[in-house]
This record gives structure tokens, sequence and C-alpha cells, in this order.
């Protein structure tokens, strides 16, 4: 099936139906049909061929459903750009995307406009949600082009997006995407969530990033995409009881949110019943507290990558046998499931032969889901996929049944006096202090031991927490080189837009000053 056509289906079958829910703009498959065409057609007017690349520096909303599907029937490749990038961060994806046009939203225009004279390639600046000089305003623009799909042939190893890392542990890199990758990608994720033409899908995850495949996958099965433009609690919650969402995806952060919400109980999110998670470990404690408080909802955890989407899966009936089982089977939250639809994922040590059980390795997977590589990167590329095994970076055991348990990424492990310690290990044992809201764990350097552990600590609001009394409560949970010799208490961790901690911030301010 190409590409394109996923963007058909619901046009061809559901025509009358609610697509998209963008604040108080809604559009039928009909009417949505009609703009990605007018916009496809607005990109070659403007020049751009197959194998060239739009950048889009928006957020989520229909436009950028405009762009995902007018992209997908002219060749075009889609670039997406993180929003929360500052000034320098975006000129850098800028210069490595080349791209001649760029769809920028109303809020960064004025950013784009100041960066101009230092990116000269940059030829046209469509502008949503407000005239800009200098810029063409986007829905004047689709008004002068045809309803009808323009004819571009394409195949199934074209480069159809362009998705940058998160940048956790450095300079973000461009992961192309094929259209083969997409569409495997959609069916593997349709699969995961029984996702079908009922479903009414809130977009919290932006869509510049790997949530971009969610969102797809929702126009394959033909269902509702519901956009949340930035994160709020209370709107997600008026969100899902007007407009009835039942499947959504949380970062464990938002769900935290949600759980702790103190108007929780004024909103009916009765509706809800699928819960997708990733992009950071989840506590045990969280997601018990989860089961109860939302008892109509099933969850699904899932660990991927840019590089990837998914690698591995703990599903609904996990979760259920987990949740609702014996201690013993309480203990396979800890995991990260096992491998997923459509690829083949192991774990293996530094000679490239699988664990044992309990053994330490890096999880390494291979399969149609993978990208085809870094964009402009051919040496990291070649680094990163070895012989069609994709290295993860992230090191991990299983157990007899195959469950995978991540122990932490290779560039995160602290060396402390010749011990290695995992910062997620200690981290999900400070999370289980209950007065512990979040906390990341870092080596920082030290004159005796080569690197210390250092914990920075939100505490729940209300509570009070030592660093005696973390100690205290540390002493029996992990050895005594993997407690943290530092504790800072912080009001906020930083985050990135997809909900994991950032710890490029983190170092830069505790290791390098």
């Amino acid at each position: 099936m190409l590409l394109k056509e996923l963007y058909n289906r619901g046009p061809k079958l559901y025509p009358e139906k609610v697509a998209i829910i963008d604040g108080d703009r809604r559009f039928t498959y009909r009417q949505w049909s009609k703009r990605h065409n007018q916009f496809a057609n607005a990109l070659q007017a403007l020049g751009l061929k197959k194998g060239d690349v739009l950048g889009v520096l928006l957020k989520n909303g229909a436009e950028y459903m405009d762009a995902l599907a007018a992209t997908a029937k002219t060749g075009v490749i889609l670039g997406g750009i993180n929003f929360r990038l500052n000034t320098e961060g975006v000129r850098g994806i800028l210069e490595d995307l080349g791209c001649r046009v760029l769809l920028v939203d109303h809020e960064y225009a004025d950013m784009i406009g100041s960066l101009r004279p230092q990116v000269p390639f940059l030829e046209t600046c469509i502008s949503v949600g407000c005239i800009k000089e200098g810029m063409v305003e986007y829905e004047s623009l689709l008004q002068q082009y045809p309803t009808t799909e323009p004819e571009v042939p394409t195949r199934e190893d074209d480069p159809d997006l362009i998705v940058y890392t998160s940048g956790t542990t450095g300079v973000p890199k461009g992961c192309v995407t094929t259209r083969k990758n997409t569409m495997v990608r959609v069916s593997g994720i349709a699969l995961e969530g029984n996702l079908n033409p009922e479903d009414r899908y809130m977009n919290v995850f932006p869509i510049f990033h790997v949530g971009v495949n969610i969102t797809q996958t929702i126009v394959f099965v033909g269902g509702t995409n519901v956009f949340m433009r930035d994160w709020d609690v209370r709107e997600f919650c008026r969100l899902v009881q007007e407009e009835k969402i039942n499947k959504t995806t949380l970062a464990p952060v938002f769900l935290n949110f949600i759980i702790n919400f103190p108007d929780l109980a004024k909103y009916d999110l009765s509706s809800l019943e699928y819960v997708r998670y990733g992009a950071a470990p989840m506590p045990t404690e969280l997601l018990k507290r989860a089961y109860k408080i939302l008892p109509n909802c099933e969850y699904f955890q899932a660990l991927g990558s840019s590089e990837t989407f998914g690698m591995t899966g703990f599903s609904q009936k996990d979760h259920r046998d987990a949740l609702t089982g014996s201690p013993e089977a309480e203990e396979k939250l800890a995991s990260c499931g096992r491998q997923l639809y459509f690829c083949i994922t192991r774990v293996v040590n530094e000679d490239g032969r699988d664990v044992k059980p309990g053994e330490v390795g890096e999880i390494i997977t291979q399969g149609a889901n993978i990208m085809r590589g870094y964009w402009n990167k051919p040496e990291e590329t070649s680094e990163k996929i070895k012989d069609g095994w994709l290295h993860s970076g992230d090191l991990a055991t299983l157990d007899e049944e195959g469950y995978i348990y991540i122990v932490d990424r290779k560039n995160n492990m602290i060396i402390t006096g010749g011990e290695n310690v995992y910062p997620a290990q200690v981290e999900a044992a400070l999370l289980q202090i209950p007065q512990i809201d979040e906390a990341a764990v870092l080596g920082v350097p030290d004159e005796k031991w080569g690197e210390s552990v250092k914990a920075i600590v939100k505490v729940k609001d209300g509570e009070a927490l030592t660093y005696e009394k973390i100690m205290d409560l540390c002493k029996d949970k992990m050895a005594n080189y993997a407690r943290p010799k530092s504790v800072d208490f912080v009001n906020e961790l930083p985050h990135l837009a997809t909900g994991k901690v950032d710890r490029v911030t983190l170092k830069n301010r505790y290791c390098c000053h």
C-alpha cells in the first residue's frame, strides 16, 4: 500500500466523519482531503519536488496534518522541528535540513524573521495563524490552488519524514523514515492498541517527534485525531469529558499530573479506555494508583526511540496480570515487555552474543520499522546500524520468558571508585519514597572517586525531606556505593517536549560548573 493511500482511506470510506478536532475547528475527512490536496499543489507551485524538504515548525494541529498528507502525496520529505528549541537550536536544524520552504506557527514567526539573514537558503516562509511581513499566509495560499490530488509516482523506499532525536545525549540528529517504515509502524500501532474507526485519540505528544506515527495510525484506521497545542492537565480533563476521548498517549510525568490533579473528581474521564505510555520509566506505585482511579482504562507500555519508534511492548494483558495477580507477577511491572510486531529485539553482550537471563547487555533490534539512517550523517549511521542491527544504547537484562528490563543508557552509566552505577536503578529506588514526586540521578566529577552519584529531587507539595532522611530510607534499597553522595532539592525538573527529563540541561548545570 502506498503511503498516500493512508491519507485517502478516510475520505473514501468515512467522508463525513470528523477527522480532526483542533480547538474550535473541526474538519471531516472530505474537508480535510480538499485542504491537504490544496497544500500539496501549493508545495509544487513553490518549486518543491520529490526528495526536497519542507521544514515544519508548528505545534500540534490541523496544519501539521495538512503537511503530513501533502508531503506524502508529492514525495516531499517533511522535516519536523522541535518548537521548544532556542533560536540557535532552530537555526541548527534549519541548516541541517537545508529546506527552502518552512511552515511556521504564529508563535515562532518573529524568531524565524530574525533568523532569515542567517539562513539565506530559506526562500519561502508560510505563516500559520498570523499575517507577517515577508511571509505567505497559509489560508490565503490554500485558496489559490485546486483540491485535486497531484500525480507524483513514489516508491516505498522513498524518504517520508525526518524526525529529530530529542537531544538527551547531545546535538539532535535527524532520523530518516522511509514510506515503508511509516506503513510498518502504523500497522504495528494499530494492532497493539486495537485501534478502529470509533476511536477518538488525544494527541498530547508533539507531532514533530515519533508521536507522529500514532497520529498517522488514527488516520489509517479512520478515527478522529484530537489535538492539544500545549500540555495543561485541566484542559486534558475537559477535552476527555467533552469530546469523549477513549484513547491517548502519555508520558509518565503527564499521568502523574492527572492522578494528582486536585480537581480530578470534577471531571468525567470514564470514556478513557486506553493509555499508551513511554518516553520514561513508569513508577510502579503511580501505575497502581492510576489503575484504581481510572478503572476503565487499559495500559500499554512501549520502549522505542526516534530511530525505531518501537522495540518492545508491555501489553494490556501483561498489565492486567501484573496489577491483579501475585506479588511475583507484579514484579513484571519493572519490565518494558517483549519484542513488538515486525521487529526482532535481542539483548547482547560486547561480543554480539545473546545474554543469559540476569546478565546485562545492550538492546539491539532489526526490522522494517528501523530508520534508513541519520540525515547528512553517514558515519553516525554506520556506528548506529551494524550488519542490519540497530544498537539502541540501552543496557538491559531479560528473564526466562523473554521480558526485558532496562538497566540504563550506556552513556548515563556512572563509574564511581571502579563500580558501575546505573542512574535508572537509583531513580527507581528513590521514587519508592512516598514523599518524592520526581528524581533524576547523574554522575558528577569527584577528585577521590572519579565520579560521585548526585540526585536532583522534586518533593511532593506539602511534604518535606532532608538528605539524611533520604539516605536512611535508601539504605536497604541499594548498595552503599550507589547511594547519592549529594542531593539537590528543586521545585521542578527540566523536561523535553517528549516528557523525558532533560539530562543535557542537568549535566550542564551540575557537571560543568
